[in-house]
């Protein structure tokens, strides 16, 4: 599992969170009761909401993702194994 090291919700909390706003809570009331900000309930319940079957019953749509870029179009190419400058 791979989960910053301090969040402010753990895996349990986020979980309780998506299902506190799926039984018909506010946004900004299941923020208020789990401790968080509405933004951040908001980007949970998202994922939650855009995950798949399989993503949920395994929970990895709860999991925080890497803030590393996808691509990065100007990065220069990397050298052969073995060599060095000097």
């Amino acid at each position: 599992m791979r989960l910053h090291r301090n969040p402010k919700l753990g895996l349990a909390g986020r979980y309780a969170l998506v299902k506190t706003v799926e039984e018909g809570c506010s946004m900004r009331e299941a923020a208020r009761r789990h401790g968080v900000s509405p933004a951040t309930a908001c980007v949970w319940s998202a994922r939650w909401r855009s995950a798949s079957a399989e993503e949920r019953r395994t929970l990895s749509c709860l999991f925080d993702r890497s803030s590393r870029p996808h691509r990065s179009p100007r990065l220069l190419p990397g050298q052969p194994a073995g060599t060095h400058l000097r």
